[in-house]
């Protein structure tokens, strides 16, 4: 009798988290990310696009890594993909809790498409206001959140959620020349910030960022709090 063969575990990003020296971010916000990794792999696509593409078992099989792992995401947001239609988010958070998962992230988010694919995913109810909605019901289930965001209004709609950061993610075509530059990203994360200027929010923002930056706050955008940087795949 042969034993029965283990599910494979899902290759995952681990997107770190660096916030600025001395900044006033509550010791609670974890330090990275946890999210599957795309299931496309090519040189030209970086992980940040591939994570977009269609995985056959969707958020689920994050869910069911970490119940299985569970030592991995206690210290992480666990990135979800939150505009899946077959998501059941009290189910989930429900079994996320008893593994001792604490933080979540709609990451990664519809808002990274371009802006016409957005466009369609409103009129079939899978757009970022589906993401927020589930964020809110785990944030009703006693999970803090984090929100990815590309504008002010996504900025604005998100405070409503008392997010510990807003992650301010490019969208697809942003890296049509290669990683989004510093003007591009700045411009972003001061959209949001004024975006949300009058909102109350005092939670962080983070804009995604190259690992070489990391070290150099200079490089940062300017309203930025912290960096995200670029995923790098967990073996």
């Amino acid at each position: 009798m042969t034993a029965s063969a283990q599910p494979t575990r899902p290759e995952r990003l681990t997107w770190r988290v660096v916030l600025r020296a001395g900044n006033r971010a509550s010791p609670a916000l974890p330090r990275r990310i946890l999210t599957r990794a795309g299931v496309f792999r090519h040189e030209n696509m970086p992980d940040e696009l591939a994570v977009l593409l269609p995985a056959g078992a969707g958020p689920s099989s994050m869910v069911e890594d970490c119940i299985a792992h569970p030592g991995d995401a206690t210290t992480a947001v666990l990135g979800l993909f939150l505009a899946s239609p077959l998501l059941n988010v009290d189910i989930e958070a429900r079994r996320l809790a008893r593994a001792g998962v604490r933080w979540i992230a709609n990451l990664p988010s519809v808002c990274q498409q371009d802006a016409e694919f957005c466009r369609q995913l409103v009129d079939v109810g899978l757009d970022i206001r589906r993401e927020f909605d589930n964020l809110a019901r785990f944030r009703e289930n006693g999970f803090s959140v984090a929100a990815v965001v590309n504008d002010a209004e996504q900025a604005r709609a998100a405070t409503r959620l008392d997010p510990g950061a807003l992650i301010v993610m490019p969208r697809v075509a942003d890296f049509a020349a290669g990683f989004p530059s510093l003007r591009q990203r700045a411009s972003a994360v001061q959209s949001v910030y004024d975006g949300i200027r009058d909102s109350g929010f005092d939670g962080m923002i983070l804009s995604l960022g190259e690992t070489r930056e990391a070290a150099s706050e200079g490089l940062w955008p300017p309203r930025a709090d912290g960096l995200l940087c670029r995923p790098v795949r967990l073996t």
